[in-house]
């Protein structure tokens, strides 16, 4: 990656709201999942667990930065969600099966669809890497 790329996206992400940086995050867990199910699929699982990692990572992230003080019943759902996402990715790769990661996309999407639209962007959007 250039110097001048790096420094852009550094940028954005210093600059962003708290919702579009929750849907950066979103992002990336996607991408990760994505990157794993093709891996999968290709049958390279030293790949697959490389990708699933970082997707665990992410959204244990995201888990670790509910804060319920400020809307409990939603914190709640969510940590709810995250953990079936986190065990979704787990079976992933204890399986080898793609099926749970169909089902992990599932919850992101329509999670990163939500925050996408508080954040004031269009709910459909993906990154141009994802289309």
């Amino acid at each position: 990656m250039s110097f001048a790329l790096s420094q852009y996206r550094t940028n954005q992400a210093n600059t962003a709201s708290p919702a579009r940086v929750i849907v950066q995050f979103y992002d990336g867990a996607l991408k990760f999942i994505r990157l794993a199910d093709k891996a999968l699929a290709a049958r390279d699982f030293a790949l697959k667990g490389q990708h699933l990692s970082r997707a665990h990572e992410i959204v244990s992230e995201l888990r670790a930065n509910l804060d319920p003080q400020h809307a409990p019943e939603l914190c709640a759902e969510l940590d709810r969600l995250y953990v079936y996402v986190l065990d979704q990715i787990v079976a992933a790769n204890i399986s080898a099966d793609r099926a749970p990661l169909d089902h992990a996309i599932r919850v992101l999407e329509t999670l990163r669809s939500a925050w996408a639209q508080l954040a004031g962007e269009p709910a459909a959007l993906r990154p141009a890497a994802e289309k």
